[in-house]
């Protein structure tokens, strides 16, 4: 069987379309991964098809044009926008259509917005969208929250959970060093910070604890690896930089590919996962980052919810603590000052977890079941 999966905005070696999704499909199935940018991949399945587009809108029509070529019996939708491709194409070509939700895309969106208009555009995005997804004949969810806020009570009869949980064994290859990252690579860490960089991500608490914590822990080197929405912040962030004398604690870095992430994780101790708990989108999800830091056994640090404290604390996993910037430094200064053997033991523990319960393969049998019962249909 054929199979498309289809974004107008990923890379087409992303990790939940590329090297989870495609490669797990790709086991049983002849899979094409069609996106707007990245690696192109003609010779082995999964198949990467990048096409050329000026815009998220044009690419549309483009990737409808390559999937009416490649003509799938499946097709993957894994961005809202690009469900018109499968109202488009789904009669004519006789397709079944599965829609892949990776975040609360309507509360993502209203957040654009200044607080008195963000629910009227919320409610626009969110209306938008079920109309859209009655095309799906099935449903696929990062975790029931985010299938819920689209088919409320009927979550559980219509959306299967695949968590975004790592690959298995994610971080276990030796790659290139790119020259970009080979000054840090050759560099230890006590923490590190990956996601993107806006206040309500925590970015200035981080730097608000490195200037609590510098007189306590001389060395102290913090990696912070992500990407700036706004201009505005970015300045700000450079500014509280010399402000605070942190030139020689943060060590900051572009985005990088998600392969080459394992490189500096290596060389890391903690995880940081900061986030404003008020922030409904981010306290409801367990984002993959922290995952991933569990894949690399770096116990985390992170702000505490009823989520984060069953996850991280009760497994003995790291350190919850508030959102303010002195409870985030007395957290990470308790797990700086770990023995060596206390530190050991966490770290195994995380590497544990992610080894027997939050890895990718785990989910495959359940992911085949569900493409199994949407083809029967």
């Amino acid at each position: 069987m054929k199979i498309c999966i289809i974004s107008n905005s990923h890379l087409s070696n992303d990790v939940r379309l590329y090297y989870k999704l495609g490669i797990s499909l790709a086991k049983q199935h002849e899979v094409y991964v069609i996106t707007t940018s990245g690696v192109v991949n003609d010779i082995h399945n999964p198949f990467q098809v990048v096409v050329d587009s000026e815009s998220p809108w044009r690419a549309l029509r483009i990737i409808a044009q390559k999937v009416k070529q490649i003509k799938p019996e499946l097709l993957i939708c894994v961005e809202p926008l690009t469900l018109l491709v499968a109202w488009r194409l789904k009669k004519k070509l006789g397709l079944r259509v599965i829609f892949d939700v990776h975040e609360f895309f309507a509360y993502s969106f209203s957040e654009r917005f200044i607080w008195p208009i963000r629910f009227p555009f919320f409610l626009a995005y969110q209306t938008g969208l079920k109309i859209l997804i009655r095309i799906a004949d099935g449903i696929w969810t990062v975790n029931r929250e985010v299938g819920k806020q689209l088919l409320g009570k009927r979550v559980d009869h219509k959306a299967v959970v695949l968590p975004n949980y790592p690959v298995k064994n994610v971080w276990d290859y030796v790659c290139d060093v790119p020259g970009a990252l080979e000054q840090v690579c050759q560099m230890d860490f006590d923490l590190i910070y990956i996601g993107g960089l806006t206040k309500d991500r925590g970015i200035f608490k981080l730097l608000k604890l490195a200037s609590l914590l510098k007189h306590d822990f001389p060395m102290l080197k913090i990696l912070v690896l992500g990407k700036f929405f706004s201009p505005e912040t970015e300045k700000q962030f450079n500014q509280s930089i010399n402000s605070y004398n942190l030139n020689a604690v943060i060590y900051y870095h572009e985005w990088i590919p998600a392969e080459k992430i394992g490189l500096l994780l290596k060389r890391c101790r903690f995880g940081l996962w900061l986030f404003n708990p008020r922030n409904r989108r981010m306290k409801l999800t367990t984002p993959l980052k922290v995952l991933e830091y569990l894949a690399a056994g770096l116990p985390v640090i992170t702000v505490k919810t009823p989520l984060m404290k069953a996850l991280i604390e009760h497994n003995g996993l790291g350190i919850c603590s508030g959102f303010q910037a002195r409870a985030i430094a007395k957290a990470t200064a308790k797990m700086l000052h770990l023995s060596s053997s206390e530190y050991e033991d966490m770290h195994r523990k995380c590497l544990e977890i992610a080894e027997t319960r939050f890895n990718w393969e785990a989910l495959e049998p359940q992911l085949f079941q569900s493409l199994n019962k949407v083809m029967a249909k």
